[in-house]
């Protein structure tokens, strides 16, 4: 089974907001309490185990926190509002339950030259990248926004660094 078919077969079995294994291979709480412990400052031992034996994960992540660094996540979140979707990109960011995001959002929310150097960099086609992303995307944005609201663009720079270090990318 491919790193994609895993996200796709682990995003099907949990749940976000409930604790579910997102992504598999995470080890208990899934992917949410590995954010949570990585964006939350924690790092430490777990996030030495990032992505666990899903290594699409592995190398998504720090791609993903990478283009959401030096204002990239507002851009994203200014996209989505342009496009109509600004509610499910504000339900990322807010306390309550996370709308999910598919292929079609995340489109809408890059430029083509970032998806596609995503896609390169894992080796898949443009569409598997857009999916891939759309199963992490809610969960980085929430997990970076604890209380509800984005804290400010450096204090959101050093959460994504500390992610994209520990994934172990130079991307960026």
């Amino acid at each position: 089974m491919s790193g994609l078919d895993d996200l796709r077969k682990s995003a099907a079995a949990g749940s976000r907001k409930e604790g579910g294994d997102l992504l598999g291979g995470l080890g208990g709480g899934g992917l949410g309490s590995v954010l949570g412990e990585i964006l939350g400052g924690g790092g430490g031992a777990r996030g030495a185990g990032l992505g666990g034996g899903n290594p699409m994960l592995r190398m998504l992540l720090p791609l993903v926190a990478s283009m959401l660094m030096n204002g990239g996540l507002q851009k994203l979140l200014a996209r989505l509002q342009q496009t109509g979707k600004g509610t499910k990109g504000q339900s990322w960011v807010s306390a309550g339950p996370n709308e999910p995001a598919d292929a079609a959002d995340v489109r809408d929310a890059l430029d083509e030259e970032e998806l596609r150097r995503i896609a390169q960099q894992l080796g898949v086609s443009e569409d598997e990248a857009a999916e891939a992303v759309a199963q992490v995307l809610p969960d980085v944005v929430d997990q970076a926004s604890p209380q509800g609201e984005l804290p400010g663009e450096d204090e959101l720079d050093r959460k994504f660094g500390r992610l994209r270090e520990l994934g172990g990318s130079r991307a960026g």
